[in-house]
């Protein structure tokens, strides 16, 4: 029988993929396995009747897995044990679970997902992804800001000059001892009615010695598209970007509420809340993104500052004195915690599917090779029958990646999905696709307090008895800057883009950051003690179009991307894992179909598209 005509025969052909005139590259080699002479063959006994025929060898026991027994699982690696990794492996798991794939999940720090941070014990964060040190915020409401446009790279500029002159001052200004300064004489990053700088760029450390020349390379990848993407987008563009990422932080949404309904006791163990509190210093900018937010369809009110402050007492705290300051309030926004979620996750995929993690050494991914068989070894995984079709890439790939850990062990894979956040794109380069994962790391800052007194103060206010649980009754942003709440005692802020090199050679790099993020803290949160030592670094994967990178990388078939959500992986991750399951099980359809009846069309997510 032919491979496909038998595709077509069998149960996947219900699961929806009956229109498609292949079948899907993930299991197409599979089929090929599955016709050869002495295997299992698997039919419909009648169209009226859906009655299996098995026919075997022998009379050897036969269990079909939903209606057909593959003789070989595949194998298939996903190197990232953050956001992005973990996702990624509950979509797979549930996509294939007819396959009883092989999935490997590949963590470089030892702390990996099951690193627990103890709010009640005042503890922080020592897992160095993002997924643990970010703000904690599921934030549709705020998706559709772009960063990829004309006035951000003035922005950057602007910023990075700022920046670089109050460092100076401040040196300045210690080496004369401050005592010694009228009171009046501080530094403008000390004065709340100025903005403080957002964005930096260390363009020595990006290219500098310092840097390897896969990182040097990176950058300047990343800096063509981003340069090229931002100048010549008009305002259509940039509208139209935001409606995506809108679209997809819309289907994420929808997801992680059901993931949580699912769940008894999920919504306590990450702290849910609902609803956020926006913060602008002029009433234009609190009115166009109202006027936005109304566009894509979301739940928004303009607050007045008295009204803002009835929903979240602590605002009354910042000392703004020089401008009326204005409120959004975004109700459908979320705010749970990253890193016990994903907890969670790995905990399922690993006992209900059979998924393995491995962190630290065992999972600290040293180098991928692309293991090229040659034609006659490719012909006996297909069969005498089939050797024609054996010069299909896709139909090769029986061992065709090799993993080396730290370890000294190595690893076959058929299949390697590559989302390990801002080393993405050093994994990429590996293996010679590094223009088709033009990310880099931003920079970020997270600062987490904690607070022993009583909440009373706090629950006079106005608000939903969900949101009671945690010391802040509704997350706010100011200035760029995002404070949640995910517990009765804690409370984090977050925020800083800054480009000045990867992770493990930026972390002496000097930034404004912490000083500004522990002068906000101590303003909200005048009972907690706030170390600006506390201050962790955060660097998450920014993409040069700000769209996350999701899909095959078309020269290296096997190869799969989920990277590239930039400060949105909470608010993306989940949507995307689902398309990523999708373009791995079909190659044929221009959609990405997504919960809630939307559709995104695949190139505009696809690596290639910087090509």
């Amino acid at each position: 029988m032919d491979a496909f005509a038998y595709y077509h025969s069998t149960p996947f052909a219900a699961f929806g993929f009956a229109h498609i005139a292949r079948p899907p590259p993930m299991i197409r080699r599979y089929y090929q396995d599955l016709c050869r002479p002495g295997l299992l063959k698997i039919g419909y006994g009648g169209s009226s009747s859906n009655t299996l025929l098995m026919s075997q060898k022998d009379d050897e026991d036969i269990s079909p897995h939903i209606g057909y027994t593959s003789p070989a699982q595949p194998r298939i690696a996903i190197i990232g044990g953050g956001i992005a990794g973990v996702t990624a492996a509950n979509a797979i798991s549930r996509t294939f679970a007819a396959l009883s794939p092989k999935i490997v999940v590949f963590e470089g720090d030892e702390k990996g997902s099951n690193n627990m941070v103890n709010f009640q014990n005042h503890e922080h964060p020592t897992w160095v992804a993002a997924t643990a040190r970010n703000a904690n915020t599921i934030c549709p409401g705020a998706s559709m800001h772009i960063m990829s446009q004309r006035t951000t790279l003035i922005r950057i500029m602007k910023d990075t000059v700022r920046e670089w002159c109050e460092e100076r001052l401040e040196s300045i200004q210690c080496w004369l001892q401050k005592e010694h300064l009228a009171k009046d004489h501080l530094l403008r990053v000390d004065n709340f009615d100025i903005v403080p700088p957002y964005f930096a760029l260390h363009i020595f450390r990006c290219l500098g010695p310092s840097a390897s020349w896969d990182e040097r390379a990176t950058f300047i990848t990343f800096l063509k598209s981003f340069l090229k993407t931002s100048v010549f987008s008009t305002a259509h563009d940039v509208h139209e970007r935001g409606k995506l990422i809108h679209q997809i932080a819309n289907s994420n949404r929808n997801l992680f509420l059901e993931t949580i309904k699912s769940s008894n006791d999920l919504a306590s163990k990450t702290g849910l809340g609902r609803g956020f509190i926006s913060l602008y210093r002029n009433k234009s900018d609190a009115l166009h993104d109202f006027e936005e937010g109304l566009t894509y369809g979301e739940d928004f009110s303009v607050l007045s500052y008295e009204e803002a402050v009835k929903l979240e007492p602590r605002i009354l705290n910042l000392p703004i004195t020089g401008q009326q300051l204005f409120g959004l309030h975004r109700k459908d926004d979320y705010t749970a915690d990253c890193a016990s979620f994903i907890r969670e996750m790995t905990n399922k995929v690993t006992q209900e599917y059979g998924v393995q993690y491995l962190s630290g050494e065992l999972g600290k991914v040293d180098d991928i090779c692309l293991k090229k068989l040659t034609f006659k070894e490719s012909s006996q995984l297909v069969g005498s029958k089939n050797r024609a079709l054996a010069t299909d890439p896709v139909l090769s790939q029986q061992q065709r990646f090799s993993l080396r850990t730290k370890d000294g062990r190595t690893h076959d894979f058929d299949f390697i999905v590559l989302a390990a956040g801002v080393n993405t794109p050093l994994f990429a380069r590996m293996l010679s696709i590094g223009c088709s994962c033009p990310t880099y790391p931003l920079r970020g800052y997270s600062l987490t307090v904690y607070s022993d007194s009583s909440q009373s103060e706090a629950k006079e206010s106005e608000v939903d008895a969900r949101h009671t649980n945690n010391l802040l009754n509704q997350p706010l942003k100011v200035d760029d800057m995002y404070c949640s709440s995910v517990g009765q005692n804690m409370a984090r802020i977050a925020g800083f883009g800054e480009l000045c090199g990867f992770r493990d050679k930026a972390t002496n790099v000097p930034s404004l950051a912490p000083k500004v993020l522990a002068r906000y803290c101590k303003q909200l949160f005048p009972e907690a003690k706030v170390v600006e030592a506390n201050a962790l670094q955060c660097f998450r994967p920014l993409s040069p179009d700000d769209i996350p990178i999701v899909g095959a990388v078309k020269s290296v078939p096997g190869v799969f991307l989920h990277t590239g959500h930039g400060t949105l992986g909470w608010t993306l991750c989940l949507a995307t894992a689902e398309c990523l399951a999708q373009a791995m099980t079909d190659d044929i359809s221009s959609t990405f179909d997504l919960p809630g009846g939307i559709s995104i069309e695949r190139h505009r997510l696809s690596p290639d598209r910087f090509l």
